[in-house]
Parts: structure tokens; C-alpha cells; sequence
């Protein structure tokens, strides 16, 4: 391995050398598991660590904060399962066996376990979510309990902060170091706050009413791209063993199991919060489907060679950072997932030039429909042998 590659693999704090890892780790190695904001947050907090008992992370992209702090056996939560599958990795690698205590349900964590002293943590991209996380963390922790979120300037607005003040308490900003931040605040328990409800969007022409919780992608509205995908559904052949591979709420499973309903559904996705929405919205619009939900990195659950067809609308950032790696991934788990003769059909835009990759792994791709911005593909499994590795 090139040593540029595995120099940024090392991560260097308080005055000790770990290995981190992005998970996944196959491609784009030349992006670090750690930022500017992970460190300033750690130095930050280090003068204060030796009054601190209980503490609890929120939001550690890889483990840049878990890691370090592991010792503190903290409460940690966070919504991605690649997030914490690459926490769990990188402390393994670090021969750190304190066993963590996560919670993919901040709901839970809080009703389950007492209040910490302090609260550190990365700033989510959504801002439903971190509106989520600070109601929640205010019913929770006591009076003028310090919470420090940390982000990257370029990704943080004057709209976020403004959240901290109106939902957990006085709030301040420390000025910032190598394009990073970080947001202070102190919980204000006179503040009356109430957990926000989940948002629900009805879609007349397949009857269906979804649920989302307040991390899950195009949580206020269908997405132009799954508009386009259900408004050629007709298009797409009826099987019988089916995965909505990164289901976000349901909806292209769920509208497919409107028409088709004897179909046996896979729904997956890496948010919990996803997971949790797309079981929701199966109890309310297809209570007497066949159907199995679950948190994962793609169908690597799912029996080789078992499926007859995978629909997709796949996501391409990982926190804020854009990339066709997930993808990538996504779709090499759709080709062992099929058996021979399925299909993978999925909608994106077209700049991605994901065509180019589903041909490497397939070994073809058609452009079954398509328009000035999305278009919908089609694979093809001919052969039990992928054409990449």
C-alpha cells in the first residue's frame, strides 16, 4: 500500500497514534476516517476530561471520537449502521476492548441509562435531525449540562446554530480553527420542548401514506427521483423474491407491493431511523405482506443467488461527502444477491455515470427510460460470475 495511503490511516491524538479506517475501506482510501473539526473538539474537551464521570457521544462519523474516549466507556448513539460498524472495526484494530455502549434509538438510550456529565458530538446534515437530537437530549440530561457539537464550517449554517438555543439552551460558538467549529450550549430545562412527530406523505396514485422519521432522506415529500422511478412502475417485471436495496421509507418496495402483492419484499437500508420508518409504513399500508426489514451495508444478509429483483434509488454522499463508492458497493451486493436471469432496476441522476459501473459488474446495462436529469437502468444477471471482483 502506497505510504501516502497508509499515513492517512494515522490518527494522532492526545499525544497517541491510532488506526483509523473509513468503512467501507476498498475504494477512496485517500479519505481520511477524521477531520479538522473531530480534532478540535477532542483538544477542546481534553482540559475538562478529569471532571468528567459519564459522558456521551452523538453523531462520531468512524470512531475519530470513540475511539480516544473509550476508556470513558460513554454512551454513544448515532443513526448510521456504517458508522457503527467502522466504530466497531476501528476499535478493534485498536485493541480497545471496552465494550460500547450504543443505541441506534436515542429515545431508548435516554430512557435506559442516567443522565452524563457532558455531551460531545458531530453536527448531523439534516436539519430535522439535529432539531431530533436537541429536544430529545433536553428532556433528558440536568439543568446546565455542557454539550459541544463540532462540524466543518462549509457544512454548517446560521439556521443550525439558531436551533440550539431555541430547543436546548444559551448557546455560544468558539471561534474557528482550520475551517472547523465548534457549537457550545448549556441545557436550559425551563425551555418547554416536546418531541417533534414524525412527518407523513400521502401518494394518492399508488395509496399510500408514509411515515418518516426525522433523519430519513426526502422525509417532507416524494423525491423527484422516486417520482420518476413509481411513475414507470408498470415497467418493471413482476417476481416474486424482491429487495428495495436503501429503501429510505419504503416507498419503491411498498408502491411494487401495491401491485404485486403476493410478493416476497427485502427492505434494507444503513439508517436505523429508515429502518424503523419503512416498518412503520409496511404495519399501516401492507399488513398482510410477506416482508423482512433490516439494517445493513446493502443485501450482504441476504442468501447468494436468492432473489429475482432488486430496485434501487441509491444514495450518493456518506455524511457530506459525495461519492460513488456506496453505490458501487450497492450494486456488487445486488449481483451475488440475484440468482441468474434477475434483474437490478434502479433511478438516478444522470451525471453519475452509473451505467459505466453496472456494465463493469454485469457485464451490460440498458437505459430503460429516461430524461433530462434521471433515468432509470436496467442489469441483467446472465451469469454467476461477476465480470469485477
Amino acid at each position: 500500500m502506497p505510504k501516502n495511503i497508509l499515513n492517512n490511516h494515522v490518527f494522532s491524538v492526545f499525544d497517541i497514534d491510532y488506526t483509523l479506517k473509513r468503512y467501507p475501506d476498498k475504494h477512496n482510501q485517500e479519505l481520511r476516517a477524521w477531520d479538522a473539526a473531530d480534532i478540535y473538539l477532542l483538544n477542546t474537551l481534553s482540559p475538562l476530561l478529569s471532571e468528567i464521570s459519564n459522558l456521551c457521544i452523538i453523531n462520531d462519523n468512524f470512531g475519530a471520537l470513540t475511539v480516544p474516549l473509550a476508556a470513558l466507556n460513554p454512551l454513544c448513539y448515532g443513526d448510521s449502521w456504517m458508522s457503527r460498524k467502522a466504530i466497531e472495526i476501528n476499535c478493534k484494530s485498536n485493541q480497545i476492548l471496552t465494550p460500547l455502549t450504543f443505541d441506534e434509538n436515542l429515545d431508548t438510550l435516554t430512557h435506559n441509562h442516567q443522565p452524563p456529565d457532558c455531551v460531545i458530538g458531530r453536527i448531523p446534515k439534516s436539519t430535522s435531525q439535529l432539531i431530533y437530537i436537541l429536544k430529545t437530549l433536553n428532556t433528558w440530561l440536568n439543568d446546565n449540562t455542557l454539550l459541544m457539537f463540532a462540524g466543518m464550517d462549509k457544512h454548517l449554517s446560521r439556521g443550525q446554530y439558531d436551533q440550539l438555543e431555541k430547543y436546548f439552551g444559551p448557546s455560544n460558538y468558539l471561534p474557528g480553527v482550520k475551517k472547523s467549529r465548534i457549537w457550545q450550549a448549556r441545557c436550559n430545562k425551563k425551555l418547554i420542548v416536546s418531541i417533534p412527530e414524525y412527518t407523513k406523505v400521502i401518494i394518492p396514485e399508488h395509496t399510500l401514506t408514509l411515515t418518516s422519521h426525522p433523519n430519513v432522506f426526502s422525509r417532507n415529500k416524494l423525491d423527484i427521483g422516486s417520482r420518476f422511478f413509481l411513475n414507470n412502475l408498470s415497467r418493471i417485471p413482476i417476481r416474486d423474491q424482491v429487495a428495495d436495496m436503501a429503501c429510505g421509507n419504503g416507498v419503491l418496495g411498498l408502491a411494487y407491493l401495491r401491485k404485486h402483492p403476493n410478493t416476497h419484499m427485502v427492505f434494507c437500508d444503513e439508517s436505523f431511523q429508515a429502518v424503523e420508518s419503512t416498518e412503520l409504513n409496511l404495519r399501516y399500508n401492507a399488513p398482510q405482506a410477506t416482508a423482512h426489514v433490516y439494517a445493513d451495508d446493502g443485501l450482504k444478509q441476504i442468501e447468494q443467488g436468492s432473489l429475482d429483483l432488486v430496485l434501487c434509488n441509491p444514495p450518493f454522499h456518506q455524511q457530506h461527502t459525495v461519492s460513488t463508492d456506496i453505490a458501487y458497493s450497492l450494486f456488487k451486493d445486488a449481483y451475488r444477491a440475484l440468482r441468474v436471469g434477475g434483474e437490478l432496476w434502479i433511478v438516478a441522476n444522470r451525471h453519475l455515470g452509473y451505467h459505466i459501473i453496472l456494465k463493469k459488474i454485469f457485464g451490460h446495462c440498458t437505459t430503460e427510460v429516461g430524461h433530462q436529469k434521471f433515468c432509470i437502468l436496467r442489469s441483467l444477471k446472465s451469469s454467476s460470475k461477476s465480470s469485477i471482483h
